[in-house]
């Protein structure tokens, strides 16, 4: 039975490279099916990719994972192929894959990429997706190729990993970190809800937040039209965490933050 491949990069759509690596999939079988994700992974993100990846594994449908955020394309970083109870994950060992992998339980065996039968030759060594991912997930997919005949086994434990941070939590305040900042500009955090009802808070409550220096009173709300005590609020979002949002505005360019800006959230 053929697999669906579902495909996330960062090459965006101008310059014809996500045609590229789907064409290459379907020369060698034109009835495979690939699934878009997203290709607006901001350019060699690969946190961002890897947050995105974790968020959509639990979503789409089982078969092989195509990923490609490969700042560090031709060095020396591997490209592998990752076997999970979900299906194959495809794309470079560079921490991209690993939330992913560990949504769905973890991996089970990985291989290089280096099976020269399903390499194609090129000049350049800066487009694996096309001459080395896109290949070896069509070989994959369509059951031409058996994961262990991609090349030679992977240790686990040495598989690149990214990490999501960890809150810091006292009696009254829990200190995180903006993971992501979406498309319309909510900004979400390593906080879940519990840590703020370990405050003692509920929805409805206002909270002390200080970001960039700066204190702002905040409503934990409970919908993006929820009126609040300032501007941008606090609300449980579709992945279970907390998030700065403004009602029809966008929270980031408000207070000016962007991921990686750490949060203290205080009662």
């Amino acid at each position: 039975m053929k697999k669906i491949i579902s495909f996330a990069s960062d090459f965006g759509l101008s310059d014809g490279s996500v045609g590229v690596v789907k064409g290459v999939i379907n020369r060698i079988d034109s009835e495979l099916k690939i699934n878009d994700i997203s290709h607006g992974i901001p350019a060699q993100n690969i946190k961002y990719g890897s947050l995105l990846l974790m968020r959509a594994i639990q979503y789409i449908p089982q078969g092989v994972l195509l990923a490609v955020v490969d700042p560090g394309v031709g060095t020396e970083r591997k490209p592998v192929a990752i076997e999970t109870d979900w299906g194959v994950m495809i794309g470079p060992d560079n921490g991209l894959l690993n939330l992913a992998c560990a949504t769905v339980g973890g991996a089970k065996r990985a291989y290089l990429l280096e099976n020269e039968n399903w390499i194609i030759p090129s000049d350049g060594n800066t487009f694996h997706a096309r001459d080395v991912f896109s290949p070896f997930a069509a070989g994959i997919a369509s059951g031409q190729l058996d994961i262990k005949d991609c090349g030679e086994e992977v240790d686990l434990m040495n598989l690149q990993q990214y990490l999501i941070p960890l809150t810091e939590k006292k009696d009254d305040e829990v200190k995180g970190e903006v993971l992501w900042v979406d498309h319309y500009g909510n900004c979400q955090t390593n906080i879940s809800p519990d840590e703020l009802t370990d405050l003692g808070k509920s929805i409805g409550d206002v909270l002390s937040v200080i970001i960039q220096n700066q204190e702002i009173k905040m409503t934990w709300s409970e919908t993006y039209q929820s009126d609040g005590v300032n501007q941008v609020g606090l609300i449980t979002d579709s992945w279970g965490m907390i998030s700065i949002f403004a009602k029809n505005n966008n929270a980031s360019k408000i207070i000016s933050v962007v991921d990686g800006e750490k949060i203290d959230i205080k009662k």
